[in-house]
Parts: structure tokens; C-alpha cells; sequence
């Protein structure tokens, strides 16, 4: 039997039953499965369309763990990273309905950033696992940073102030393609920084750039 006839057989099935005992199957089906259950928290979680809900989904989506010296270190990376973009992935589908502001959920992001950088010092990705998910977060961040109703000056000392804040983060200010307003001000915030920290701040630039590329 193909996958959509079974689809379709299953699907008229529980159509001709009743609703309550289509619930209570689904119940059971979603408690007996860690993956399934943990998903359903989340997405129950969520649905309450607060701020500080979705913060609890960082704890829970990234939780602390030591993955440095273990026996099947990339596997249980690998594992640990997908299903963080699992629970990742529901929580970016509740944001793709505007459950949140875009200042919300630029904020929610830098959080999910900050979060990442504290478990990844108890975890070795030198296999570069992380990598998908900083991508999708990238990619959220840098285009809720655009939509914000600040200033090209609050904007660029925003971008100043986190440029080599975290070690994985959107490289500032490549990754951001800045209007030329912000990019003038920026420059500007740059170029003013005091002559006598300039080297030591170019050396720490350059340090955590190459660390960040390894």
C-alpha cells in the first residue's frame, strides 16, 4: 500500500469516528513518544503568544550539556543540534504568524543568540552542527533588525556596541547590508573610537574573528 492511500484510508477512518476518541488516540500517541511529547509542550507553550514563554523555549531547546570528551561525541552533537532546530522550527512557524512585535522578536533572537554562545562552551561542534541553525537565526535577526523603528544612529550604535560581543553571531556589519544612513553612522561611531584603544581593539577584532572561523 502507497503512503498516500494509507493517508487517505487513515484520514476517512478517523473522519467516521468520534471526536472525543479521535482526541484521546492522539493523546495517547503523543504521550508515548519522547520526541512527539516534547514537541507538543512547546507547541502548547507557545500558543500563548507571550514574550516570556518563548524565552523558556531557549533553555529548553538548548538545553546545558558537557559534550567535549564523550564516547560518540558527533553523534550526540549532531543529535543535541537537531533537535534543537526541531523545537527551533515551531517556534519560528508561531512567529511567521506575527505573534510577536518585530522589536519582540528581535529581541527574542538576540536572547536565542546569547543562549547558544553559553552551551557552546560545554560543547565541541567542531563538526559544525550549530552551523543550520545560526544560519536561520542570522537570517531572522539581521531582517528584524531592518524592520525596528529606530534611527540610522540608534541602529549603528546598536551594531557598535555588539560587533565582537559573542564569538558565533552575524558578522557586523557584513551580514547586516546596511541603507547607507546606518552605514554612514556607523562608520562614523568607528572612526571615532578613542586612537589610544585602537590597537588593542583591532587585535581583539582580529582574535575573535579568527576563532569564530575556525
Amino acid at each position: 500500500m502507497t503512503t498516500l492511500k494509507f493517508t487517505q484510508q487513515l484520514n476517512d477512518y478517523l473522519q467516521q469516528q468520534a471526536p472525543e476518541q479521535v482526541a484521546q488516540w492522539l493523546v495517547q500517541t503523543i504521550t508515548a513518544d519522547k520526541h512527539l511529547k516534547k514537541q507538543w509542550q512547546i507547541k502548547l507553550l507557545l500558543a500563548s503568544g507571550k514574550p516570556s514563554d518563548y524565552k523558556k523555549l531557549l533553555t529548553q531547546a538548548l538545553p546545558k550539556k558537557d559534550l567535549r570528551v564523550t564516547p560518540n561525541l558527533w553523534r550526540k552533537v549532531g543529535l543535541y543540534f537537531a533537535e534543537a532546530e526541531a523545537l527551533f522550527e515551531l517556534a519560528f512557524a508561531q512567529l511567521d504568524d506575527n505573534s510577536l512585535s518585530d522589536e519582540q522578536q528581535f529581541t527574542w533572537l538576540l536572547q536565542a543568540f546569547e543562549r547558544l554562545n553559553i552551551v557552546l562552551q560545554g560543547i565541541d561542534d567542531s563538526g559544525g552542527y550549530r552551523l543550520e541553525l545560526v544560519e536561520q537565526l542570522t537570517h531572522r535577526l539581521v531582517h528584524c533588525f531592518h524592520q525596528l523603528p529606530w534611527s540610522p544612529a540608534q541602529k549603528a550604535n546598536w551594531l557598535y556596541e555588539h560587533q565582537y560581543k559573542y564569538d558565533v553571531f552575524p558578522y557586523i556589519p557584513e551580514q547586516f547590508e546596511l541603507p547607507a544612513d546606518v552605514q554612514a553612522a556607523f562608520v562614523g561611531l568607528a572612526n571615532n573610537a578613542q586612537p589610544e584603544a585602537s590597537d588593542t581593539n583591532v587585535s581583539m577584532a582580529l582574535l575573535k574573528r579568527l576563532n569564530r572561523e575556525k
